[in-house]
């Protein structure tokens, strides 16, 4: 997948807001060519890295490709970005297995595993990062059919990342687990590690599901959701082809996944499976706090080809400070707070549409054009947003993309409850 996507930004003759649009035709020919299945990723913070770019909006297709391209610079911090696969990671039943492969070569080592019923997570270190074909995942001896994300931990003095494997099929709780691996940059090779594996213990448990709702005048229903300590997992099914769902006539089908108040949930891995009739959506999100009653999926359509106005403004000396975003509401600072060389950025939208982390492309520039964040936007409430950047280069000058226009039905939202 990777290098269709590389090949399509290659080709490209237009300005780099328009990256995302070159990945989409990338990812969309990689569709055509499997029938297994295709799959997507949504992490939340990684969304903003396509404004190092110079990019704004993002689906969450674009969202998974950025993720797995460690030539962009994302560095994931898994204590910060991911607190259910942190809690994984503490449990007795997480392999240490520290097992170095080397084949033509070229030295692979799996040093920890982790499996809590959603996904398969692996931290593996290598001298230097190369292209690593994907993966082959063998479950006493089956193999699944599974998608991968790739996350860098480190890449100074060698590299560390971490493979992700969403699990979408129910697999016992302990298992022979064997990955493989055939291909590193140019060099074919036999990459092998073996090892039982059993699921953390993070109190799994089924909500009640059955949902049912239509966007755009396709029919889908919740299929399953399952919540535990490490991860809230959801599964909604279409009843539609994938490109219908995924396509440049019809657009990209997003979906605001909130608690109760509107307040978006961190999102981490979003895949997808189709047929001749209907695709399925599977959505891995933060796990649920105690105060909360009940999910909300709001689903929206948004366009391939948007035409898109950059808003640059300085930063007010006066706040609150508005800059209008047209039909999608205004984007509203409403306080700077600083400590140190380190300033943290208050705003919201002023708009009834349930924006998440993905919809929002704020950055904060110095008057030379240097981006100057530190963390880059995240929801703190119902289309409520911090940002920090730093503050010792100047005068900070705002950056947005204005958010295409979209709507969300009435009959687009379902509610799931949680107690």
């Amino acid at each position: 997948m990777e290098s269709n996507i590389k090949e399509a930004i290659n080709n490209i003759d237009v300005p780099l807001e328009k990256l995302d649009q070159a990945i989409e035709k990338g990812m969309r020919s990689e569709m055509k060519k499997s029938k297994k299945g295709w799959r997507t990723a949504i992490v939340s913070v990684v969304a903003s890295v396509v404004l190092i770019l110079g990019s704004g909006f993002i689906s969450p297709q674009m969202a998974n490709v950025l993720a797995d391209m460690p030539l962009i610079g994302f560095m994931y911090n898994i204590v910060e970005q991911d607190e259910g696969l942190q809690t994984a990671l503490s449990d007795d039943n997480k392999v240490k297995l520290n097992k170095t492969v080397t084949s033509n070569g070229i030295a692979i080592t799996v040093e920890e595993i982790v499996y809590d019923g959603a996904r398969l997570n692996v931290i593996f270190s290598m001298p230097k990062y190369m292209d690593i074909a994907p993966g082959f995942l063998y479950v006493n001896g089956r193999e699944l059919n599974t998608g991968e994300s790739l996350r860098v931990l480190e890449d100074q003095d060698g590299f560390r990342g971490l493979w992700e494997f969403p699990i979408d099929e129910e697999l016992p709780d302990e298992f022979d687990l064997t990955l493989k691996f055939l291909q590193v940059g140019s060099t074919k090779g036999e990459w092998v590690f073996s090892t039982p594996i059993k699921k953390v213990k993070n109190d799994s448990h089924k909500l009640v599901a059955g949902q049912s709702g239509k966007v755009n005048g396709i029919s889908f229903d919740v299929e399953s959701v399952e919540a535990s300590a490490t991860s809230t997992k959801i599964k909604v099914k279409f009843d539609a082809t994938s490109d219908k769902l995924f396509s440049e006539e019809a657009g990209v089908l997003n979906a605001t996944i909130m608690d109760q108040n509107g307040a978006p949930l961190k999102v981490l891995h979003q895949s997808g499976s189709g047929g001749d009739k209907s695709t399925t959506y599977t959505y891995l999100t933060e796990p649920l706090n105690k105060n909360i009653t009940d999910i909300k999926i709001a689903y929206y359509f948004s366009s391939f080809d948007m035409e898109r106005k950059d808003l640059i403004v300085p930063l007010a000396d006066t706040l609150p400070q508005r800059i209008s975003q047209g039909e999608m509401g205004d984007l509203v600072i409403t306080e700077v707070t600083n400590k140190g060389q380190k300033a943290t950025l208050s705003f919201y939208v002023d708009s009834d549409f349930p924006y998440n982390n993905n919809l929002i492309s704020l950055d904060v520039k110095s008057e030379s054009g240097e981006s100057l964040i530190i963390e880059y936007a995240h929801a703190i409430g119902p289309n409520k947003f911090l940002v920090s950047y730093q503050t010792n280069v100047g005068k900070p000058i705002i950056h947005i993309l204005e958010t295409p226009y979209m709507e969300v039905e009435t009959s687009a939202n379902v509610t799931i409850p949680v107690k």
